[in-house]
């Protein structure tokens, strides 16, 4: 944190200094060409044409080096982007890992952010046998493939990431038993989908879901504990 509004600062006052800078070479050449005597002094005077030369190739100068910085600060920030996404994105995946997830749920620090949350755990329940008969790589790919169908079917509903190895999470705002359903259907049927063009290695999952209006958690951690035991009862 302490970082990022650094830089921030530190674009900032660079910006302004890139404006002063145009603003004085621009300011400079408009009184050049628009002062005729001036002009004539200038060209004629050969220790004021040195100053004046020095003072544009400082000026030039000065803005290169303003140039380079804000490469370097376009530099970090892609930087600092790519290490919070593999600090917080899943390699495999490309959702929300653990750490990710932990962010999250640091948002419903409240019962009241809490009240009617809905917490849906989900495992590939095959994930084993595929990884046992046909390969830990197979594996990884079925761990792909459903995340893909997971986050294109639960984007709309909430957020979620993978919890673990093969435990994933959705978490759902202002969600009802009819807007949970609502989504078990949707994803059940894109997986329905997947399963009729994946005979030999299919996605077999089991899910729980908990709804706070009915676990009245007082933490996201108390839901998700919840969730969880309920999922491996």
């Amino acid at each position: 944190m302490i970082e990022k509004k650094f830089v921030k600062v530190f674009r900032k006052a660079k910006i302004i200094q890139l404006c002063i800078v145009l603003a004085l070479e621009i300011f400079f050449f408009i009184i050049l060409f628009c002062n005729s005597s001036l002009s004539k002094q200038l060209y004629s005077n050969r220790t004021l044409m040195i100053l004046c030369a020095c003072f544009w190739v400082l000026a030039v100068f000065t803005l290169l080096c303003l140039l380079c910085d804000f490469f370097h600060l376009r530099r970090l920030a892609e930087e600092n982007h790519a290490l919070n996404k593999a600090a917080y994105l899943d390699d495999l995946t490309g959702i929300p890992n653990r750490h990710g997830l932990d962010l999250i749920f640091q948002r419903y620090d409240t019962p009241e952010s809490l009240s009617a949350t809905g917490c849906f755990m989900i495992t590939i329940s095959n994930l084993k046998e595929i990884n046992n008969a046909l390969g830990h790589r197979t594996g990884d790919k079925l761990i792909q493939n459903f995340c893909s169908i997971f986050e294109k079917t639960g984007d709309s509903f909430g957020v979620l990431g993978r919890n673990n190895g093969n435990e994933f999470v959705l978490i759902i705002n202002n969600c009802s038993e009819e807007r949970m359903n609502q989504f078990i259907q949707n994803l059940e049927g894109q997986l329905d989908v997947y399963n009729k063009e994946n005979v030999n290695a299919p996605i077999l999952t089991k899910h729980a879901y908990v709804l706070n209006t009915e676990e009245h958690s007082d933490t996201f951690i108390q839901l998700l504990a919840a969730t969880y035991n309920k999922l491996h009862a």
